[in-house]
């Protein structure tokens, strides 16, 4: 233990005699001499402090009890030179900072030029040299939120040939706007805008941020205007569109009938319907519906509604056609018919029938010329189908259907009716 004792305190006397540690504790000293003078010599310093943010406060302010708000201000951030105790700023960042200014004069809508104050987060005492830039302008108003209706611009969206672009549609339909009073109350107009160039041949969904605010076409500053929601959902409603003649159907007739005899005309010839669905490329016509044998004849005229599949849209705007029978070189010729040319088919097996009716008088029957001229009485029958339904017993009356036979481009025009009684 005594050797080793001795080998340390040998090592310790001969250390200042190493060049290097001597070297190194030299710059040791000199430091800690630097910092000592420093400190008591030179205790303040200038220091420049950059990017110190910068915001304006109207708590407790006159403007805050008239209801006014800080609309905008043209400075965010500052730099400012200050002075103060080396310990204490020594290391000063622009966190350590903040920049205010001094609204408690303000009670008026307006612009100020307001001048910039620095202030310590750590309430370290310091003064200021300079601010650069050493004031703000400052926009204060009264500030308003109102919903507006939203709707789309896009003028470079179109349908491509033979599709029609029907409507546009917004998602959300209404925007929020906060900001200046009068500003506000000058909008006229809020637009979506998109502006994509598409030729569409179906629906299409698109989204945009881009509002656009419109006073009377004039388009509104929003730098002081926020929005919300800011994202919108775009709806292009793509249809196709086809031309589309009318077309009626003759019922009530008998199956020997020659619909061909009777010709008619449309007020309307054709419809343009407009259908999301491209199976309309299908269609060849448009149906307007049934009119009974019995209730034609030449020169009358019926008013058809024109009716349009769900979802399809009627471009056209023809809501009723008026069909009109046309004469041609159709005659009218009176007959009767007695009891035996009066039968009744289809009776139901548990059902016991008589006729009671002997004669139909007073039918007025239409046809071609030719046919008219080439039939008598005796070519026509009145037929009763009763289609197998059971009846009671007692009397009824019911209506016949008159035709002949053996010439279907003949027809009854009307009613008539036959009793049988059920026993």
């Amino acid at each position: 233990m005594e050797k080793r004792t001795e080998r340390r305190k040998i090592d310790l006397e001969h250390l200042f005699e190493n060049k290097m540690f001597l070297r190194i504790f030299s710059v040791i000293i000199a430091v800690i001499i630097w910092i000592t003078l420093s400190l008591t010599l030179y205790p303040t310093i200038h220091k420049t402090v950059s990017n110190i943010p910068l915001s304006v406060n109207l708590t407790g302010t006159k403007a805050e009890r008239e209801g006014l708000s800080v609309v905008k201000y043209d400075v965010n951030l500052v730099s400012a030179t200050i002075n103060g105790m080396r310990y204490e700023i020594g290391n000063y960042s622009n966190d350590d900072l903040y920049a205010t200014v001094d609204a408690s004069k303000i009670s008026k809508a307006g612009e100020y030029n307001l001048d910039v104050k620095i202030q310590s987060k750590t309430d370290d005492e310091f003064s200021v040299e300079n601010v650069t830039p050493s004031n703000v302008t400052v926009k204060l108003d009264y500030i308003e939120t109102v919903e507006k209706d939203l709707s789309v611009e896009a003028n470079d969206v179109s349908a491509s040939e033979g599709f029609t672009l029907t409507e546009t549609s917004v998602s959300p339909e209404k925007i929020q706007i906060t900001g200046p009073k009068d500003k506000i109350e000058a909008i006229t107009d809020v637009k979506v805008k998109f502006n994509e160039k598409m030729s569409l041949s179906e629906s299409y969904t698109a989204e945009s941020s881009e509002i656009v605010l419109y006073e009377n076409n004039k388009v509104i500053d929003q730098s002081d205007i926020t929005l919300s929601p800011e994202t919108y959902s775009i709806d292009f409603a793509v249809y196709q569109k086809k031309t589309l003649p009318f077309e009626i159907d003759i019922q009530d007739a008998p199956k020997n009938f020659d619909k061909s005899v009777i010709q008619y005309s449309f007020s309307d010839k054709s419809i343009d319907i407009l259908s999301p669905n491209k199976n309309i490329q299908d269609v060849s016509s448009k149906h307007l519906g049934f009119i009974s044998l019995k209730d034609i004849r030449p020169g009358m005229k019926f008013d058809m509604d024109v009716k349009t599949e769900s979802g399809q849209i009627n471009a056209s705007g023809i809501s009723t056609v008026t069909v009109k029978i046309n004469k041609g070189n159709l005659k009218r010729k009176v007959i009767s018919l007695n009891k035996s040319q009066i039968r009744v088919i289809n009776k139901a097996e548990d059902n016991k029938i008589s006729q009671k009716t002997n004669q139909i008088s007073d039918i007025t029957i239409y046809g071609s010329a030719d046919a008219i001229s080439s039939v008598n009485d005796s070519d026509f029958v009145a037929e009763l189908d009763l289609n197998g339904e059971i009846l009671k017993k007692g009397s009824y009356t019911k209506s016949v259907t008159i035709y002949a036979p053996d010439n279907g481009k003949v027809w009854a025009y009307g009613s008539y009716d036959i009793t049988i009684e059920v026993k």
